[in-house]
């Protein structure tokens, strides 16, 4: 799309969730492969904003740009599937 702000593009995610910008990969989530997302940044220097999000709005991650020999950045969370009930039981 033509009418987006400065600094925003729309990219698709690979099957895995990532996302490569320059020559780092940026884990969003394997639940959003193949998605299309908004990519924000206000830069290409280290410490620079980077947002992820869907295209109804939502952010799915904000990172700062690592510094030049970092090559990947994850999202936090440990790998392998999701929980079915990420809430805590009631007994907690």
């Amino acid at each position: 799309p033509e009418d987006l702000p400065p600094g925003t593009s729309v990219k698709k995610l690979a099957s895995n969730g990532a996302l490569k910008l320059g020559r780092v990969t940026y884990m969003v989530g394997g639940q959003h492969g193949f998605q299309h997302v908004l990519v924000i940044t206000d830069g290409d220097a280290t410490g620079d904003k980077i947002t992820v999000a869907d295209l109804q709005g939502e952010i799915l991650i904000e990172h700062t740009r690592p510094a030049p020999e970092v090559t990947y950045v994850g999202n936090g969370r440990p790998r392998g599937p999701r929980p079915n009930n990420p809430e805590p039981s009631p007994k907690s």
